[in-house]
């Protein structure tokens, strides 16, 4: 025992240790190092009494450990001629990080860099599941909605990576927010690497993987299944979004045939009439039209990044099966450094002054080996947080999403309810005007 006095029952903490809890870094280590069970004592009191010591502390080191990061991708612009023209875009960041010289600071960026960074993390990573970008489309790449939807995908990507408790550490996502050489430093470093689609051909390579973890398969089959779900309700979803469009130009023609004849002649009451009902028709239009959009923004954009997301989740699973093709080769290296000492020394090959360097080299391949297997464990643990995290993700962005869309809905729909209020007011006083002037004759 370390000497703390007894606990108290009812709180489970020793009675004063809401004031003496420790008020500076130093003085934590201090107590953990000597007095364990002392510090889990007064860590539980200062929990349970809410000590604002304690939630100031608390509050320092999460900031410290959980950099925040704000992270905007605006202004898209296009450079160069219609061929081979790209489309650059201001990233503007905003971080509490102690890793980056400055707080705020802005980059030019295109899509292929959001590209290379995606596929640099997932080399760099193995087990994370990256924040995949938006797909690519060689047609209509410069039409205004498609920048628009591509410059929020990126937005939302790029938000997500640096807010990663892993990825927002890796000094390749440093230099893509903050370098002013970036694309010569990328450029070099295409040359020197195969990138990743050589890094997934090396999965693939070495003897056949067996799953001896019945989580993977079952993962694998869900997941097969989840992204045929969203891949179908992604198509629903544009149907629906493309018949809003039909209707909204139906309504929009209907609204222009009456207006056309409430410029006709068919008397003064009857013609404001029917603008009134062409108002409300147009209205009904811009609705309509804002509602296409929404669909797209919300449902329909976070749908869709699901999707794409589980190809990274797949990424994830390749890069744990890489981890352990490089465990069986280190292994099988191993064996062989093993047989050939064995042989030389049997024989009488090995000097005695060379004895101490061939027993390193043994022991250097058993490190490598033992490295390369407990790098294969970490990543499968890794990789099912990965997946945890990435179903609670989604969970809440689909509610966010929904909630976001159903929201807009009923604003929309109460406004296109008040708008034909307000038509039928106008109607019923006219037809009470008219009631009167007739009454007076």
């Amino acid at each position: 025992m370390d000497g703390a006095a007894p606990l108290n029952p009812r709180i489970g903490a020793t009675t004063g240790q809401a004031r003496d809890f420790p008020r500076s870094l130093r003085q934590t280590k201090t107590l953990m190092m000597t007095r364990p069970l002392a510090y889990s004592r007064k860590l539980v009191y200062a929990l349970v009494s809410s000590s604002p010591s304690f939630l100031t502390f608390l509050q320092s080191q999460s900031k410290e450990e959980h950099p925040v990061f704000t992270i905007s991708v605006d202004d898209p612009q296009k450079v160069g001629d219609p061929i081979r023209g790209y489309t650059m875009y201001t990233v503007h960041t905003r971080t509490t990080s102690t890793l980056y010289a400055k707080s705020s600071f802005s980059v030019l960026r295109r899509y292929s860099d959001f590209l290379w960074l995606y596929e640099t993390l997932n080399i760099n990573n193995p087990g994370v599941v990256v924040p995949p970008v938006p797909e690519k489309n060689p047609f209509g790449r410069f039409d205004d909605s498609f920048v628009k939807q591509r410059r929020q995908g990126l937005e939302k990507c790029i938000q997500k990576i640096a807010n990663h408790p892993i990825l927002g550490k890796d000094e390749d996502l440093k230099a893509f927010l903050e370098s002013d050489t970036f694309s010569l430093d990328i450029k070099h470093r295409k040359n020197e690497g195969g990138g990743l689609m050589a890094s997934i051909g090396q999965s693939l390579t070495g003897p056949k993987f067996i799953e001896t973890d019945e989580w993977f398969d079952r993962q694998k089959g869900y997941l097969d299944s989840l992204e045929s779900q969203l891949r179908g309700l992604v198509k629903a979803i544009d149907v629906v979004a493309r018949q809003r469009q039909q209707i909204a130009a139906a309504t929009g023609e209907f609204a222009q045939m009456v207006e056309d004849l409430a410029s006709s002649d068919v008397g003064r009451q009857l013609a404001q009439s029917l603008s009134g009902l062409a108002e409300v028709e147009r209205k009904a239009q811009d609705l309509q039209l804002k509602q296409t959009e929404q669909d797209v923004s919300t449902i329909m954009a976070t749908v869709d990044e699901y999707a794409r997301l589980i190809n990274s989740v797949r990424m994830a699973f390749s890069s744990r099966i890489r981890t352990y093709h490089s465990w069986r080769n280190a292994e099988s290296e191993l064996v062989r450094v093993k047989q050939n000492h064995e042989r030389n020394r049997n024989q009488g090959r090995i000097p005695t002054d060379r004895m101490s360097y061939a027993l390193h080299q043994v022991a250097e391949a058993e490190r490598r080996a033992l490295e390369s297997k407990r790098e294969f464990e970490n990543t499968s643990k890794l990789t099912k947080s990965e997946v945890a995290r990435f179903e609670e993700e989604r969970v809440a962005d689909m509610k966010e999403s929904l909630n976001i869309f159903l929201e807009g809905m009923i604003s929309r729909q109460k406004q296109l309810i008040s708008g034909w209020e307000n038509y039928q007011q106008m109607l019923l006083k006219r037809v009470g005007s008219t009631t009167r002037t007739d009454g007076e004759y």
